[in-house]
């Protein structure tokens, strides 16, 4: 069984009248979890979408809202993180392989995870990434991987959902996955205890996942 995960984040933003600092333990605050089931025969079967209420970064940044269309006052009565996590585990279930499209999710995944204590390093998490099969089935030759947008359109799928809701990017994500079908996908591996000491990754989550 495959669960496929997509995260949409908020972060930092200097506004005119607030200053909103960096927080280096949790730099891309999750304020959706979307996720789908997919079978061994590659069918849907299940999906979850869970909006997350901030504590970090409550104040939306303006190209988050923007793409997203979430604002604060969406997400000023759902559920805590630790609260949303525990439902994402329960949907999850046993033996389930985590797909995403990239690594940024997973990395921002076990920073939350982190920060809200609901669970304590090292963390192992394993996982397919979706882009990377993507980009070298599409012999994508622009630089970097390709974007979840232009795989979908590449491949021929229907366009029907949003793109940037976390539950119907998983879903795109799921089926570019069906599309191409590869038959050994590579398993990689998230261990935390390879990270460095300090954060210190790419400020601009949405520039460069999807």
């Amino acid at each position: 069984m495959y669960t496929f995960l997509d995260l949409e984040f908020n972060q930092a933003f200097d506004f005119a009248d607030e200053q909103v600092q960096v927080n280096e333990d949790c730099r891309f605050e999750i304020i959706q979890i979307g996720a789908v089931h997919m079978d061994k025969d590659l069918e849907i079967r299940d999906e979850i979408s869970l909006m997350i209420k901030p504590v970090i970064y409550p104040r939306m940044h303006p190209h988050v809202e923007k793409i997203t269309g979430i604002t604060s006052d969406m997400l000023a009565d759902k559920p805590s993180f630790t609260e949303a996590y525990r439902l994402f585990k329960e949907f999850i279930g046993d033996d389930r392989l985590l797909c995403t499209w990239g690594t940024s999710d997973v990395r921002a995944l076990y920073r939350n995870m982190i920060y809200h204590k609901v669970s304590v390093p090292p963390v192992r998490i394993e996982y397919i990434d979706v882009q990377s099969i993507a980009t070298k089935y599409l012999k994508f030759s622009h630089g970097g991987n390709i974007g979840l947008k232009n795989a979908v359109e590449a491949l021929g799928l229907p366009v029907d959902e949003q793109f940037h809701d976390a539950c119907c990017d998983a879903m795109y994500t799921a089926k570019v996955f069906k599309k191409i079908a590869p038959q050994k996908p590579e398993i990689k591996v998230f261990n935390s205890n390879r990270l460095p000491k300090k954060h210190t990754g790419d400020t601009s989550a949405y520039t460069s996942k999807k």
